[in-house]
């Protein structure tokens, strides 16, 4: 190859990337009414963000004509000519898809996906009719074709007889431009790849499809297979109806009550708890902070993994899918998470892991439900503490958020994760003999863990901003676990939910129930007398007189417990199982039939997750 070849290659792709931003002006107009009420220097911030997208997107659709023009071959006319094609075709794809989105937008609320391939005999059949009726698309789509065959950048017939780079140079820039590309099309160097949920780190969900592109979209949704819309009631509406029948979504105005709505919150989720952890004394100072707290010890995580306990936690969405709702087709998705419920409210937002930057999408996560500020591995002045495996050990870190935490304005919100008692349950090697190990591996770092919140709490009631504080502590997910009462398909759910408040005693309201992760939301703006502006059925307040439930999903089954009643169905067939007090004995019910309230009510929460979540109306159903 020629040097000059290598200024071709740049010019060619700056071709295909000058559409991108363009089209996303031309949405922008079409779409005036969604964008009503933003600032100009938003939408400017967006427009320029989703270059980021653009390129990715660039070097995704364009990565085989990229390498077969740069590696080291012997070049003729009808190579180059098969070379403009493989840029051609693929690029007026990939810019058509963004052109057709500008009115199958306004349907979806989202950015297309693959499941929009579904609708395939639908769009068959109409053909003729959509064609005639949104005719003027192919006008941009002919002209697109045209400018970029004709603006393709050719090479000079003078370059032809320049002398050619020799083999030990080519091979080296060849694998340059290759690695170039591979970290483009990842987004940079991060510890993860982007995807589309880091487009919506705006205030405004709005903006986030304005910095996304379709055909980005599209691309990152092959592969991920789409829900099954569901119609076990013939509407709905009438699913949420049966809801409503069987639940009590009434709040109990806590807030209200004792006059506390500008209060802070501080939610601590630490890693791994399981409530048998706790009944066998490996953490003492939890169970102290318990006697004086509003406690459950039959609360459920709505998931077996920490990817799937923040939107539980922080949006109230359980995990029904089979997957994070963040890694599949809907994580662009409309979310409304408690991050930013308070935030109207007037509340700062921050997230604090002392993991790495992009450890599980917490920070694309977070940020995409209303969280400003993200605190990292990263961020943290001593990297001495690094455990040397996930991030900072506990009670450096808690040490850490107590001093941060002076700094935000209030009321604050923050959201603490630890993760000392992650595989391979790090302790710092000056205090490691301080705990003594337990009959599981996980315990010795469960007696840390304990050891580090009881630093914690011991540091920040010197702090002027702890007895206007409410504390909630729960786990993300259970881990190993050695008793009857637990290894079965609730006790590995088991986690702990505790409310403190240092000067409100919350025990009052302390009732024989169930909770789960999805009664937090809820609950939080139950207690400072916040209005729930996106209320869903999935959760209620711990506060009022709701009996609790338990949703969750693993190997293509749903699992549901009402006590003393618990559920597992394969979308079909249920079987009923009755649970012993302390829930080790399961029972098969011999007469399954009397149990069809309980089976519909679980059918509704699938009907409208699942067809929420494809129609980009999960909240707008559930009114």
């Amino acid at each position: 190859m020629r040097k000059d070849e290598y200024l071709i290659l740049f010019k060619r792709l700056l071709l295909g990337l000058l559409f991108y931003p363009l089209v996303r002006v031309v949405f922008y107009f079409c779409n005036l009414d969604y964008f009503s009420g933003i600032d100009f220097i938003d939408i400017l911030s967006a427009l320029v963000y989703g270059l980021r997208f653009d390129l990715s997107t660039l070097l995704i659709v364009n990565a085989p004509f990229i390498i077969l023009s740069v590696i080291p071959f012997r070049r003729s006319g009808v190579y180059n000519f098969l070379l403009k094609i493989l840029f051609i075709i693929p690029n007026i794809i990939a810019l058509i898809i963004n052109i057709v989105d500008l009115e199958f937008f306004s349907f979806l609320g989202k950015k297309m996906t693959v499941d929009i391939l579904e609708m395939g005999n639908d769009i068959s059949d109409q053909f003729v009719q959509l064609s005639l009726y949104y005719w003027y698309l192919s006008v941009p789509a002919v002209l697109l074709i045209l400018i970029l065959w004709k603006l393709y950048p050719t090479l000079k017939p003078s370059i032809m007889y320049e002398r050619k780079l020799g083999l030990s140079k080519t091979l080296p820039l060849a694998l340059l431009v290759i690695v170039m590309t591979f970290i483009g099309i990842r987004g940079g160097v991060q510890l993860r790849s982007i995807s589309s949920k880091e487009a919506f780190i705006f205030e405004r969900y709005e903006l986030g499809n304005l910095a996304i592109n379709s055909t980005y979209t599209m691309i990152r949704s092959i592969g991920k297979k789409g829900l099954t819309r569901v119609s076990y009631f013939e509407s709905d509406e009438l699913a949420v109806n049966e809801l409503k029948k069987i639940r009590d979504y009434s709040v109990a105005n806590v807030g209200r009550r004792h006059r506390h709505s500008r209060q802070n919150i501080m939610l601590i989720i630490v890693e791994s708890l399981s409530q048998e952890y706790i009944e066998n004394g490996y953490a003492p100072f939890f169970n102290k902070l318990a006697s004086q707290s509003l406690y459950y010890n039959t609360n459920f995580a709505n998931g077996r993994r920490s990817l799937e306990a923040l939107p539980s936690i922080l949006s109230g969405i359980p995990s029904l899918i089979g997957k994070p709702i963040y890694q599949t087709q809907y994580q662009s998705n409309k979310f409304y998470g408690l991050p930013k419920l308070l935030k109207n409210e007037g509340y700062s937002t921050s997230f604090f892991h002392g993991g790495k930057k992009g450890t599980m999408d917490f920070d694309a996560y977070t940020k995409s439900i209303g969280v400003d500020h993200y605190y990292a591995l990263e961020d943290y002045p001593d990297q001495n503490h690094y455990d040397g495996h996930w991030g900072v050990y506990d009670h450096y870190y808690l040490n850490y958020v107590a001093d941060m935490t002076d700094k935000v304005s209030m009321p604050f919100f923050n959201t603490i994760f630890t993760l000392s008692s992650h595989q391979p349950y790090s302790i710092p090697t000056s205090i490691d003999r301080s705990f003594a190990p337990g009959t599981l591996e996980i315990h010795k770092s469960i007696r840390y863990v304990d050891y580090s919140l009881e630093q914690f709490f011991e540091k920040i009631k010197l702090k002027s901003w702890y007895e206007d504080t409410l504390f909630i502590i729960t786990a993300d997910h259970t881990q190993k676990l050695e008793s009857d009462n637990y290894k079965n398909a609730l006790g590995r759910y088991r986690v702990p939910l505790l409310l403190y408040h240092p000067k409100i005693d919350l025990r009052e309201y302390k009732k024989e129930r169930v909770t789960q992760h999805i009664d937090i939301l809820p609950s939080v703006l139950d207690f400072l007398g916040v209005e729930n502006s996106q209320p869903l059925k999935y959760g209620t307040s711990i506060f009022n007189e709701d009996q609790g439930r338990m949703l969750n999903f693993i190997s293509g089954n749903y699992l549901f417990y009402s006590a003393p009643y618990f559920l597992q169905f394969d979308g079909e067939k249920a079987q009923v199982y009755e649970v012993s007090g302390d829930m080790s004995q399961f029972s098969l019910v011999e007469d399954q039939d009397g149990f069809e309230r309980l089976i519909s009510e679980l059918k509704a929460y699938i009907q409208l997750t699942n067809n929420g979540l494809k129609n980009n109306n999960l909240y707008s159903i559930q009114r």
